[in-house]
């Protein structure tokens, strides 16, 4: 079993997209981890990573996760660094916000119904 400790990056991966978080607590009795995403990178075709650099959501500032901490796995610096340079500094857009709060929830639903199955 990994264990994991706040300020350390996860993701949690769902068919071609992955869900870069950083642990903000860990809730051990629950099996819990209380995270805060970061980005979506889509790694659209054959997980090229010329290809995902291109395909990343910026979710700073969506809504905290309370996620099973299995669903998790832990990220080496050097993929994250790599993806986290691509986004762009962070400017309070209503419009980008709004639009990044939908790209979240709409992977949340991805992700659930595909493990429901």
């Amino acid at each position: 079993m990994i264990v994991f400790k706040p300020r350390e990056i996860v993701c949690l991966d769902n068919q071609n997209k992955s869900l870069y978080c950083e642990i903000i607590d860990v809730l051990t009795q629950q099996n819990k981890c209380w995270v805060r995403p970061l980005m979506l990178v889509n790694f659209a075709e054959k997980n090229t990573y010329e290809k995902a650099i291109k395909n990343i959501e910026d979710l700073r500032f969506t809504s905290d996760l309370l996620w099973n901490t299995q669903s998790f796995r832990p990220v080496f610096d050097t993929e994250y660094i790599n993806f986290s340079c691509q986004l762009p500094e962070f400017e309070f857009d209503d419009k980008k916000l709004l639009n990044a709060k939908k790209i979240l929830r709409h992977f949340i639903q991805d992700l659930w119904s595909f493990n429901d199955k």
